[in-house]
């Protein structure tokens, strides 16, 4: 290395690199460029640098700090070492008020200010869901655990409320506290998305966001790096959803969802923004996989790939966000074991398929006819590597919509589509989901919901009943009248079969202004009058 580059910083040094890899690059599109004058490889530099700027400018106004403040009757246990030495648990020194730039949080981390999906126009922060645990809850008026504080630029800020968290997918959506003035709510712009579908390995990207919580003043740090690789796994996974303990660590982006990328992700980078070179929203940050043991300089990202928006947009409604379920036992099979299952004049390339183990009777898959041994080649036309892929498939996919399933079966094999109506994947940890809407209102004092909604209420072994699961029973209502609780199922709704919330409510809307009969699935009969007027 030549002694003027030695005495260049890293990040000059770097620059200038990519600038010359960017001539040689440039040089070679034409046989005369190679005999033309080459290029300032500095003017090439500072054309990226300039377009990391443009990119940051762009965005940085849409990226906030999150401030968790323990309320007075939780004080003072932080389960976050404090940056720089500072401990908020002692804080004689420190300030109350987190517009105050001496203020410490107990927790701390990043968010993002999206689009409002609904007409609402409302100001809505993204972030991590792990950010916001024990925070308050958006027209709850109990005492919260936490305080929640929203740090924007020109150290200006509101408190704020949880409208919807979601612990599988690691996503909070947040909402502002009270009436914000007109000036200041006008310059709280959403970001704009970008297209995390076309990311590639290598590609350049920037990460914006709240490091060792010194972003309080509402200016987000900047780091800048590549995509190192996708479909990351954080942990070893833990498939038996019955084991609650297990399962409630348990999120989608164990089966590999994540991004890798070698941006500084230090501790408060959770829930900031992962951008490109356009400034536009492709990730949300996060040093999740990161504090489970990993590589510390291993940085992750939640791509915002239509999955995760579809997420996202339950999340800002308000609303629990639904995991697709097939209702099979996934195998990974070797080539040599595929080959035996199918038949040997098949040429099987792949070193490894998604075989159906046990298929559940009543389930979407065995209602879409799949078979014991079926080799699912692919969901949705994304070819499949292992059970893994086929579970974060089709958990992404969402409950109630259609997946379909290219299949190999039998000993003469056949190439056959499937199409499934997906049902609900189990979740294990409901208390730790917050919503403050539901998909359908209470009727007649009770609501229901996909036979698998909660683990709490599947059989051991599982099987999946053929009836919707009743979740809520309001007290003094026709519903709890009648003997319904929380947990039961029901199988028909006046002699008509009911599988998911969908039919179960059109049937009660058929119903709406007479008597219904409810067939349990214990085969009892229930009459449930109308409601008081």
């Amino acid at each position: 290395m030549s002694a003027a580059l030695k005495n260049l910083t890293p990040y000059r040094r770097t620059l200038i690199c990519l600038g010359a890899i960017s001539v040689f690059w440039l040089s070679g599109l034409s046989g005369n460029l190679l005999h033309a004058q080459t290029p300032d490889a500095r003017a090439v530099a500072f054309a990226v640098q300039q377009q990391l700027v443009k990119a940051i400018e762009k965005s940085e106004h849409s990226v906030v700090a999150i401030s968790k403040i323990k309320t007075r009757k939780q004080q003072f246990q932080s389960r976050i070492p404090a940056p720089f030495g500072l401990d908020p648990n002692q804080d004689m020194n420190l300030s109350h008020n987190p517009q105050d730039l001496n203020f410490m949080p107990t927790e701390f981390g990043s968010g993002v200010i999206i689009p409002d999906p609904t007409p609402q126009n409302r100001v809505l922060v993204l972030t991590n869901y792990h950010l916001t645990q024990g925070g308050p809850v958006a027209g709850e008026k109990r005492i919260p655990e936490n305080r929640i504080y929203v740090h924007t630029e020109n150290r200006q800020g509101f408190y704020a409320a949880i409208i919807a968290a979601d612990p599988r997918s690691d996503l909070a959506v947040l909402i502002p506290l009270g009436r914000l003035d007109g000036d200041y709510l006008r310059s709280l712009k959403p970001i704009q998305y970008g297209n995390a579908e076309s990311v590639r390995k290598g590609q350049f990207v920037i990460a914006l966001g709240n490091p060792y919580a010194i972003a309080r003043d509402g200016s987000p740090s900047a780091s800048w790096g590549i995509v190192s690789n996708f479909q990351r796994y954080p942990v070893p996974i833990f498939k038996n959803f019955l084991n609650q303990e297990l399962a409630k660590k348990e999120t989608i982006h164990h089966f590999g969802t994540l991004l890798q990328v070698d941006t500084h992700l230090d501790l408060g980078s959770s829930g900031g923004a992962l951008l490109d070179l356009d400034g536009k929203l492709i990730g949300v940050t996060t040093s999740l996989a990161a504090l489970e043991g990993y590589e510390k300089s291993a940085g992750y990202a939640i791509p915002l790939d239509p999955e995760t928006r579809r997420i996202i947009q339950s999340l800002a409604s308000g609303l629990e966000a639904e995991y697709g379920f097939l209702g099979i036992t996934p195998n990974t099979v070797d080539r040599s074991e595929a080959n035996r299952n199918v038949a040997s004049i098949v040429n099987l390339k792949e070193p490894a398929y998604v075989q159906a183990g046990s298929v559940k009777q009543h389930s979407p898959a065995q209602q879409a006819g799949l078979l014991p041994s079926d080799l699912i080649l692919s969901i949705n036309g994304k070819e499949l590597r292992n059970e893994l892929d086929l579970m974060r498939e089709v958990g992404k996919a969402g409950a109630g919509s259609e997946a379909k399933l290219q299949i190999l079966r039998g000993k003469n094999p056949r190439e056959l589509t499937l199409t499934v109506k997906l049902g609900k994947w189990p979740v294990a940890d409901d208390e730790g989901i917050v919503q403050t809407r539901y998909r359908h209102p209470l009727w007649r004092g009770l609501r229901v919901d996909y036979p698998t909604a909660r683990a709490k209420y599947t059989f051991s072994p599982f099987t999946y009943p053929p009836a919707v699961v009743v979740t809520h029973v309001a007290p003094d209502s026709p519903a709890q009248q009648a003997g319904l609780t929380e947990g039961t199922f029901i199988r028909l709704i006046n002699d008509q079969p009911v599988q998911t919330p969908d039919a179960f409510y059109q049937e009660a809307q058929r119903a709406s202004t007479s008597p219904v009969t409810l067939q349990l699935l214990d085969d009892r009969k229930i009459i449930l009058p109308t409601s008081k007027q």
